[in-house]
């Protein structure tokens, strides 16, 4: 039994893909339904949540990078503690979380195994890195940008489609905790014959005011 704080909603074509954080040893996980399966898109599971459920690894488990995939059953809601209760988890347990939380340039990111193209920026099976989702406290602003009714975010001129449930801001400024995913493995076309890839996606950030004692 394990009390996981849900930290991302991700939509997908038929189904949702949610993230979490196990409090007991900061595991990140995907988490999926009792029998290992996408999750459908009306779960109960919100930004925030803190829910205890039973986590067990996933019979069918898909290929590196992603082993953050779990197959779960929820017992209970417990509270939601909002964005800014999962950006004071984050920054209460960043020993914790180890290499899972990255600060600075985005090269940096998936132990240095992005390629970053621009418009394009993926892993491939030349370096793979040993997980699939990260949080990432950028040393630059995120600029949000509309295109072709898609939603990015830019970092220079590195462009990190956005596929969360948040509501967008314009500006994600420096510093702050931004989660970072890597979709599963596409070859780019319809026959199969494209070099495999996992792109590069942004599925959430997280900032709280830190309160100052009076005086």
């Amino acid at each position: 039994m394990s009390i996981v704080l849900i930290v991302s909603k991700t939509q997908m074509r038929n189904s949702v893909c949610v993230g979490g954080i196990r409090e007991d040893n900061c595991e990140l996980i995907r988490i999926f339904d009792a029998q290992g399966y996408n999750l459908s898109p009306n779960v109960p599971y919100e930004i925030g949540d803190r829910w205890e459920m039973c986590v067990e690894n996933v019979r069918h488990m898909r290929m590196e990078p992603h082993v953050e995939d779990k197959r779960t059953r929820a017992i209970r809601r417990i509270e939601n503690v909002g964005v800014e209760g999962i950006a004071r988890f984050i920054n209460e347990h960043t020993q914790a979380l180890g290499n899972r939380i990255v600060k600075g340039n985005l090269e940096q990111a998936f132990e240095g195994c992005l390629h970053l193209q621009g418009t394009r920026n993926f892993v491939n099976r030349d370096r793979i890195p040993s997980f699939s989702t990260q949080f990432w406290m950028a040393d630059k602003d995120l600029i949000h940008r509309n295109q072709y009714g898609k939603h990015y975010y830019y970092y220079n001129n590195i462009r990190i489609k956005f596929v969360g449930y948040q509501s967008l801001v314009e500006r994600i400024p420096a510093g702050t905790i931004i989660r970072l995913s890597l979709a599963t493995w596409w070859s780019g076309d319809n026959d199969g014959k494209g070099e495999d890839r996992c792109y590069l996606q942004l599925s959430g950030w997280y900032w709280y005011v830190k309160k100052t004692k009076r005086e």
